[in-house]
């Protein structure tokens, strides 16, 4: 049983988004998000940096008691780093008195694979040669974040890099395959993308299993693009969250179930009735709340020291 909340949001999103599910349309592009000039809460430093000429964000608190967030933030290749990841680096660097820096890749609709892959990694290799070299940071990354968060941590592990203390990954989009499970099961379920239910799912599978164009002509079981399909041997514990009513759920199974497979410890937390982002999207819902706590416990708990 979901809150009353909860329940009334999802309704609304329902409606709000049927005209663009109806035609299957990309919510990433085609919704665009209110970005005015940022304000960091009071006694907070916000500063803009290059790591290896990419464009990171800096949010520092009041207080540091612990190490470094490192934030990929979601959106697909085609949303850029907004207030909704702003938010949640205030929320992170408050609750777990931590630094946080939250890579701003560049995007746009026709970029592909490995433009922002390339882009992330670049950044992640040059702050491990300065503010995470001794390894006292945790990763975190949302959507298509966590896919960006998890084939950088593969290619730092294979590069010989540090890889973070704990790793958070929510609502992870890293099958760029769509070869799921839960893309069925969800297809009239999902408020933010399922199709209408007068739709017959063999007739628009392809349209529910919908291909990124930043695939563009890689394999789409390429580990470094859908980290659904790696080897996860040697990761750190990993917090994985989702929503129930995803049609990309599976994602999350396929991860948890690749990391247990290599022996690493990981928790899955499938939040009934709920939907992708739902905590970055309504963080005041009681569910979202809940999330929050879980992901700031893990976050402190992973920092090695």
């Amino acid at each position: 049983m979901i809150s009353l909340g909860a329940a009334v949001v999802r309704a609304a999103i329902r409606v709000y988004t049927y005209p663009y599910r109806k035609k299957f349309a990309s919510l990433s592009r085609s919704v665009a998000l209110k970005n005015k000039a940022y304000e960091p809460p009071k006694d907070f430093a916000y500063i803009k940096e290059k790591h290896g000429g990419v464009q990171v964000e800096k949010l520092v608190p009041p207080e540091i008691r612990n190490g470094i967030v490192l934030q990929f933030h979601g959106g697909g290749h085609t949303a850029s780093m907004n207030d909704m990841y702003r938010k949640a680096a205030e929320r992170l660097a408050a609750n777990c008195n931590c630094i946080v820096y939250s890579i701003d890749y560049r995007t746009g609709a026709g970029l592909t694979y490995p433009a922002v892959h390339d882009e992330c990694y670049t950044a992640y290799k040059a702050l491990c040669k300065t503010v995470l070299s001794d390894g006292n940071f945790v990763a975190l990354g949302d959507s298509f974040g966590a896919n960006l968060l998890l084939a950088a941590c593969l290619r730092a592990r294979d590069d010989g890099l540090p890889l973070p203390s704990a790793i958070v990954c929510v609502c992870p989009f890293i099958d760029m395959a769509a070869s799921g499970i839960s893309y069925r099961e969800n297809c009239y379920k999902d408020p933010l993308y399922a199709m209408p239910r007068h739709y017959c799912f063999e007739k628009y599978e392809k349209n529910i299993r919908r291909i990124s164009p930043y695939c563009g002509n890689t394999p789409l079981t390429y580990p470094y693009l859908s980290p659904a399909y790696a080897d996860f041997r040697g990761f750190p514990k990993t917090l994985i969250q989702c929503g129930e009513l995803e049609t990309s759920l599976s994602d999350s199974q396929m991860l948890y179930d690749g990391l247990s497979k290599k022996g690493c410890s990981a928790k899955l937390h499938v939040f009934h009735g709920m939907w992708h982002d739902f905590m970055y999207m309504f963080p005041w819902l009681k569910e979202s709340r809940y999330a929050w706590c879980e992901i700031c416990d893990f976050v402190r708990a992973g920092f090695t020291r």
